[in-house]
């Protein structure tokens, strides 16, 4: 067989691999956002048509006046991307009952996809954990999730990194951050970014004050897509005003 056969067979499969995985990617994107008092809450992810299908966003409701919201992003190709992004959802989403640190629960999910890992197939899962309550927001990433705290007088407070990707390195030790929300604070997290698109969106959120938080989203995606120009890629959006 030719090299060239073997070419446009490893393209073939790379083509159905990310088709199989846009399919998965449409079924875990929640239809609707999470209420919480006190909030408006926003979301959404973008897709292509050649994509990876490896972006999607979440919500879990965690009971006594608390929402998780969540983003999820592997950006290796190779395997289905969703697969992995599934696997992570529902190990966090298992998880719940018995942890409610956000920083145990992405350690105890670390580990879990560290174990079950399978050699060759390194697509590790970057998670952006928004844990919203009356008081305030609790953030923990693993991996790089840019995002953070727009003050309603426009200062910003910008989200950390706290670990690596899940199932990178097992045993790892996440920490987190709190933040106390006043009336007017907006919290944001995109799942993936440049400290400068970051910086951008910060900007372009400040100017959307006042605006339905699905608008603001929804101009935050356009946004990222532009500035993204013909290197498109999927991109998962968390928005929560404080009011």
């Amino acid at each position: 067989m030719s090299d060239n056969a073997h070419t446009r067979s490893a393209e073939e499969v790379s083509a159905l691999s990310r088709g199989i995985s846009r399919v998965m990617q449409a079924r875990l994107i929640p239809q609707t956002a999470p209420r919480l008092d006190g909030y408006e809450i926003a979301a959404g992810t973008t897709t292509e048509d050649a994509g990876l299908g490896g972006s999607v966003w979440d919500w879990i409701d965690l009971g006594e006046g608390r929402v998780a919201l969540l983003t999820f992003d592997v950006h290796q190709d190779g395997f289905p991307a969703a697969f992995h992004v599934g696997t992570a959802r529902a190990v966090l989403r298992t998880l719940v009952p018995e942890v409610l640190q956000v920083d145990r629960m992405l350690a105890r999910a670390n580990d879990a996809l560290s174990a079950s890992a399978v050699e060759g197939l390194d697509q590790f899962v970057e998670v952006g954990l928004m844990l919203a309550d009356s008081e305030g927001i609790t953030w923990a990433s693993a991996g790089r999730v840019p995002g953070g705290i727009i003050r309603r007088d426009g200062s910003f407070e910008e989200f950390a990194a706290h670990g690596p990707p899940l199932g990178m390195m097992g045993g790892f030790k996440y920490t987190m951050q709190r933040f106390p929300m006043a009336v007017g604070d907006t919290a944001f997290a995109l799942s993936r970014g440049s400290q400068g698109l970051a910086l951008g969106a910060a900007d372009l959120v400040a100017q959307l004050h006042g605006k339905p938080a699905g608008e603001v989203v929804g101009t935050l995606h356009r946004a990222i897509r532009k500035a993204q120009g013909e290197e498109r890629t999927e991109t998962s959006v968390l928005y929560a005003r404080k009011h």
